[in-house]
This record gives structure tokens, sequence and C-alpha cells, in this order.
């Protein structure tokens, strides 16, 4: 039986890294023997939302910002995440997905990756639930760990 695998976008990521609703869920898939992909971008986006809760919402202490951004990058740097670079393909496919529907340029880049992943349909795990009805049009199946 094949490995599982799964593309996360950061929305769900993040419940990795800091407490939130679906963050069981998303470590009860992190256990799992499964091959996890990630985008490039996500990379500045986790470390952006971290920043957020000392500089915007005051939630952690610039502390508690550093074992956080380190307990991240050291899951990168271990093999729990495979990361994708969205080069011209991805960027091209982007394009595309926002032109049949309405997204960010973020989410369009996040879906995009993927789909780009050669010989699987990975399941899109999103806690945004019209980036996963989007995903769900493409064919992919979706996890929204915050229901």
């Amino acid at each position: 039986m094949p490995k599982k695998c799964y593309f996360i976008d950061t929305s769900a990521l993040f419940k990795r890294y800091v407490k939130e609703n679906g963050s069981d869920l998303v470590n009860q898939i992190f256990a799992e023997e499964a091959d996890r992909f990630i985008s490039m971008v996500t990379l500045t986006e986790v470390v952006s939302n971290i920043k957020r809760l000392v500089e915007i919402d005051n939630l952690i202490n610039e502390d508690e910002f550093e074992l956080i951004k380190q307990a991240f990058l050291g899951e990168l740097g271990s093999g729990y995440l495979y990361t994708i670079e969205p080069g011209a393909q991805i960027i091209i496919k982007s394009m595309e997905l926002c032109s049949d529907k309405y997204m960010t340029p973020l989410d369009a880049i996040q879906l995009a990756t993927a789909l780009s992943i050669a010989n699987s349909k990975p399941i899109f795990l999103s806690a945004d639930q019209r980036l996963n009805s989007i995903a769900e049009l493409q064919g992919l199946a979706i996890i929204n760990p915050a229901f």
C-alpha cells in the first residue's frame, strides 16, 4: 500500500506550532507514515504569522517566537516536510487558477503547488474553507483540521 501524501497549506501547518482548533488532527497527520509537502512560500507565511502573535496580537513574547520558529525550521531540516519551489510552471498554473476562480495570489500558488506533485494526488490539508472548495473542484481530497 502506498504511503499517504499530504499537501499542507499555511493555515493548517500553523496549527502544528501554535495550539488552535485542529492542532490535534495536524499532529496526528505528522505522526503518520506519510509524505508531507509544503510550498516554499509557506516558510515566509508561517514565520510572518508567528511574528504577528508577538507584534500585533500580543499573545507571545520574542523568546516564544524564537522557540516556535526554531521548532518549525527544525522539522524542515529533519525530513518531516518536503518543500516545493514555485517555479514557472506553478506560477503559470496559479494564474490559470486565479482566472477561473477568485483567490488570493498566495492561495493560488499553494493550490498550484499541490497540483504539481507528480505521481500523486495529495490530500489537501487547509483550514481555509473557500480554498478547500476550490481544491475539491480541482479533484483533490481535502481535510479541514478546524472542523
